[in-house]
């Protein structure tokens, strides 16, 4: 089903910027608003387009919108004028895109850039501390987010102002560190071959986890599982459990590499799902767990991101980039 917020069919003709955050199974679409943050918001399961065309006639087919330039993050690595989904067989060509929709300037980043980029712009209600709330300091602010996939990226202090690293860091290699995990992690390698962060860590990598865990358990889908898990269900429960021991090591080796001091963001469908869980003590206990450097990390926030669109909010945020001119009627 589709979502929306403040949508109005056939709404008059706005020159605005349109703010796309394309993912594997769903897209959001939005217009420029006022005071930095996405307006007339809609959620487009992916499964009911045929391509990233068809979702953003919809989109203005819907609104009534005639937008002089787009913003847009796609979960997926940007190199050059094609661009392809990672999690879905989506592709287009930035240049075709434009000419197609008359777009004056149009860019493309990746998704968890755009996320990255909309960190300075939450609000205190847009967050919630993981463990004790701490202060964040002075320094590198990381994101990262399962869902379809697993994004990563930083946003880092230099020269006075912010920039963003894009990161393909979900495709890392990852393996166990605790006995009851080298069985688990074995029957993911004999599955799949090599063992990513993102081949656990993501929506399809929670099923994964709980089929190597519980073989002879009907698994279902990642929803399935996290209302289960919820619910106390010992085999869903489990399999969450070591998803968010896992989540927590991988997120305390990312605040170690950019030494992010900033803080740690979580996004994703599956962590907000899983939000009680990564409550518990276990999340903090991994993420603080690297010796030597268990006071550092320590001291670095983790936060739960609670607002429903923080890829629009970063693209929002890169869209006052662009030239006055392109927005005018």
């Amino acid at each position: 089903m589709e979502k929306t917020s403040g949508v109005e069919p056939r709404a008059s003709v706005m020159p605005s910027i349109l703010l796309a955050d394309i993912g594997g199974s769903n897209s959001r679409f939005a217009l420029t608003g006022g005071g930095g943050r996405p307006e007339h918001v809609l959620v487009i399961r992916n499964d009911t387009v045929p391509d990233l065309e068809g979702a953003i006639a919809r989109y203005l087919e819907e609104t009534g919108a005639r937008p002089r330039a787009a913003m847009l993050a796609v979960a997926g690595p940007i190199d050059g004028d094609e661009v392809k989904l990672t999690n879905r067989d989506w592709r287009f060509r930035r240049q075709e895109l434009a000419a197609r929709f008359g777009f004056s300037q149009l860019r493309v980043v990746n998704d968890f850039e755009a996320v990255a980029w909309g960190l300075p712009r939450l609000n205190d209600s847009d967050v919630r501390p993981l463990g004790r709330p701490l202060t964040p300091r002075n320094g590198v602010k990381v994101v990262l987010g399962p869902g379809t996939g697993l994004g990563v990226a930083a946003l880092v202090p230099a020269g006075g102002r912010w920039h963003v690293v894009a990161s393909e860091g979900g495709h890392a290699s990852f393996g166990p560190q605790a006995e009851d995990e080298v069985a688990v992690f074995g029957k993911l390698a004999a599955e799949c071959g090599r063992v990513s962060a993102e081949t656990i860590l993501s929506g399809p990598g929670l099923v994964r986890l709980a089929r190597a865990m519980h073989p002879n358990v009907e698994c279902g889908t990642c929803e399935t599982i996290v209302a289960r898990a919820l619910a106390r269900d010992a085999s869903a429960y489990a399999a969450a459990r070591l998803f968010v021991r896992l989540l927590g090591r991988f997120a305390g080796g990312l605040a170690l590499t950019f030494k992010a001091t900033g803080g740690v963001y979580i996004n994703g469908g599956v962590a907000f799902g899983l939000g009680p869980l990564l409550d518990e003590p276990q999340f903090r206990a991994a993420f603080e767990a690297h010796p030597p450097y268990e006071n550092l990390l320590a001291a670095i926030p983790t936060v739960l991101m609670t607002c429903s669109e923080p890829g629009l909010i970063g693209c929002a945020a890169l869209a006052d980039e662009f030239d006055a001119a392109t927005t005018a009627a």
